[in-house]
């Protein structure tokens, strides 16, 4: 990670810290399954490439990768594009004076101005960019059959508090050296990666919650019957269905090999406070209906 864009916003997680509950199971409680942490791992299957994601907290990097990575698959959901995700998004992650410039902007070129084209990339990548509060969007537009092939990349300027206050086309690539984060449409591995960071960066907003981007995030990405099996389990353990936590995590790596439809998520909670915390999630996810299952495998 760069020297200036991997930022820590301790808030609310030192606060947590000492008291770090984590809900481990559907149908158990919460203070059960934190005093019944199995320490032993299992392995992940590799019969296919396995493919890993990173994210961390509070760092500019995974703040774009999560914005854009969520935004794609509002824009190109198989049912169709999800308007209220992607309305969602923009209001979280834009400045809302950039929002209005985005819009008319919009209305003069006949295009998205998230995406500055009219249609949906097939991959993307958010590298760091020249200085700590830039970053380098790369968008590909076709290829898997799909032809021409065409590559936009785009600037992105941020703040790490307020957000987005700028998006640009350039000519500048990425340093070889840069950190950086990838995906591609319709891969399940992808999408388990956007909705957890996107979610996290709702949960754990400097303002507060943003419960309305929570709200769009589950709504698009978990089916139905499991969002309502989800919310019933809340009730009852009083945590976070998604993270199983009661707070957020740090940061965190889903890892998957895109075919077993199983992803694992890896969430650790604490970094530089105490304790820290590590739980590893299973995700069972379908790139076209969505995440059907979310259970605990280790908490430690």
């Amino acid at each position: 990670m760069s020297r200036n864009t991997h930022v820590r916003r301790p808030g609310r997680r030192a606060a947590f810290a000492a008291g770090l509950v984590l809900a481990v199971g559907l149908g158990v409680s919460a203070q059960a399954a934190a005093q019944a942490a199995v320490p032993a791992k299992a392995p992940v299957k590799t019969s296919a490439a396995v493919r890993t994601v990173n994210g961390f907290n509070g760092d500019v990097v995974t703040q774009v990768a999560d914005f854009y990575g969520a935004y794609v698959d509002a824009k190109d959901a198989p049912r169709g594009p999800d308007a209220a995700l992607a309305k969602a998004l923009r209001a979280h992650y834009l400045v809302p004076a950039f929002a209005k410039k985005l819009e008319a902007w919009e209305k003069t070129n006949k295009t998205d101005g998230v995406l500055r084209a009219q249609n949906v990339p097939t991959r993307w990548t958010v590298s760091e960019g020249g200085n700590g509060l830039e970053v380098l969007v790369t968008l590909t537009f076709g290829g898997a059959g799909e032809s021409p092939t065409t590559t936009t990349r785009l600037a992105v300027k941020l703040d790490v508090v307020d957000g987005i206050t700028d998006i640009r086309t350039t000519s500048a690539a990425p340093a070889k050296a840069s950190r950086s984060v990838s995906g591609r449409t319709g891969d399940s591995v992808t999408q388990v990666a956007d909705f957890y960071g996107a979610y996290v960066d709702a949960k754990d907003a400097p303002r507060g919650p943003d419960a309305a981007l929570a709200k769009a995030l589950r709504a698009h990405y978990l089916v139905p019957a499991f969002a309502k099996k989800l919310e019933a389990w809340e009730k009852t353990n009083k945590a976070d269905g998604v993270l199983r936590a009661q707070n957020v995590p740090v940061d965190w790596t889903v890892r998957g090999d895109g075919e077993s439809r199983e992803i694992t998520v890896t969430h650790r909670f604490g970094g530089g406070e105490s304790p820290t915390v590590t739980t590893d999630l299973v995700v069972k996810a379908d790139a076209v209906d969505g995440v059907s299952d979310i259970r605990t495998k280790n908490a430690r």
